[in-house]
């Protein structure tokens, strides 16, 4: 990326140090849609009477004790630890149990009140069992933790925490999986640091991941900042050097971004199936449709309403794959059947829906 903007995504990366980790989260606070647009909410606040008993429910994890903490299901069903390991101040140990005084004391206060008026304990801390995976895998298996409250407070996992910065400094809405974004290809350029591969020097901007478990930015003087794990939360570290890159395997630089006119078949298409539509096809092979037409045609929306992907085999065939919705038999495939490289009007047939034509925006 241009250096301006691996600029804007470091400083938006530091300016999130102290959010909180939770597998599948991609930027959203509890309850709202504030994330990065391919998965905007999904992460939930847990907050009443019927999450009060200490002891641990192994037969049902989502019974168990949670105080104003988050909670998210994508692979597994997770309760953030709320930087327990890291947020200062507070309760010590941080990890406790069932019996603990100051533990069953607090938890009588809250009974028989509205949630809506419950305090934190030491200003900042709740009690929650922590479940869920993190860079490792595994599971927080039901530790017993005093955490930082997870109220208004963004939630990442290690790759959602790269979107949501690359999305907020560009507008571009990139969704992949570790192994795709080690993959060279997309305007990544990609360096494998335990075969020796090297970059001149570290860039704004640069991402560094570990295998296919772990992501993260770092900055052009080393500084390591990272949606690391549930009870350590984003967290900024100095020291990286390319000479000793240590656990991190692969170096991925991306091609610049901006508000550039973008390669065919990129950018706004307006799209006609029976009413208007209009889709924005943007790098990374990332597709974005809305019901508002674009203010600016080389810039991605600020709110999609799906997001998919698409793919172009020369000479005319470019497939939308959309996700998949509420009622839908199945994810939406549009196949473009005659778009020749560089033409202004397309047609497709769809899988579930009527023909479409779509016509480029300038």
């Amino acid at each position: 990326m241009s250096p301006e903007l691996g600029q804007q995504v470091i400083a938006i990366a530091q300016g999130l140090v102290g959010s909180h980790y939770i597998n599948g989260g991609y930027g959203a606070t509890p309850g709202r849609n504030d994330g990065c647009p391919c998965r905007a909410g999904g992460i939930e606040l847990i907050a009443d009477e019927n999450h009060l008993e200490a002891k641990l429910n192994s037969a049902n994890k989502k019974a168990n004790l949670a105080v104003n903490a988050a909670t998210m299901t994508i692979k597994t069903y997770c309760v953030c630890a709320g930087n327990y390991a890291t947020f200062p101040g507070g309760p010590t140990p941080r990890e406790t149990t069932a019996t603990t005084p100051d533990l069953i004391a607090y938890l009588d206060s809250l009974k028989g009140t509205p949630p809506s008026s419950w305090q934190n304990y030491y200003v900042h801390f709740t009690p929650r069992r922590t479940f869920g995976p993190g860079q490792n895998g595994g599971d927080g298996g039901g530790k017993l933790v005093w955490g930082q409250s997870c109220k208004g407070i963004h939630h990442f996992d290690c790759v959602g925490f790269i979107s949501y910065c690359y999305w907020k400094a560009s507008g571009a809405v990139v969704q992949l999986d570790i192994s795709a974004w080690r993959t060279p290809g997309g305007g990544r350029q990609v360096f494998d640091l335990k075969a020796g591969e090297r970059p001149s020097a570290l860039m704004d901007g640069d991402i560094l991941i570990k295998a296919d478990h772990h992501i993260g930015y770092v900055s052009a003087t080393g500084t390591i900042i990272e949606a690391q794990d549930s009870h350590l939360g984003v967290r900024s570290t100095p020291g990286f050097t390319l000479a000793a890159p240590g656990t991190w395997t692969h170096l991925v630089r991306l091609a610049g971004a901006g508000s550039a006119e973008l390669a065919w078949p990129m950018g706004w298409w307006r799209v006609w199936d029976g009413s208007t539509w209009y889709y924005y096809l943007g790098p990374n092979g990332v597709a974005m449709s809305s019901k508002t037409p674009p203010f600016n045609t080389r810039t991605p929306p600020a709110k999609a309403h799906n997001t998919g992907t698409w793919v172009y085999s020369p000479p005319k065939t470019l497939v939308i794959t959309w996700k998949q919705v509420v009622g839908a038999p199945m994810p939406c495939k549009e196949t473009f059947w005659n778009a020749g490289e560089g033409c202004e009007q397309m047609n497709a047939n769809s899988n579930l829906y009527s023909p479409l034509v779509a016509t480029r925006m300038v």
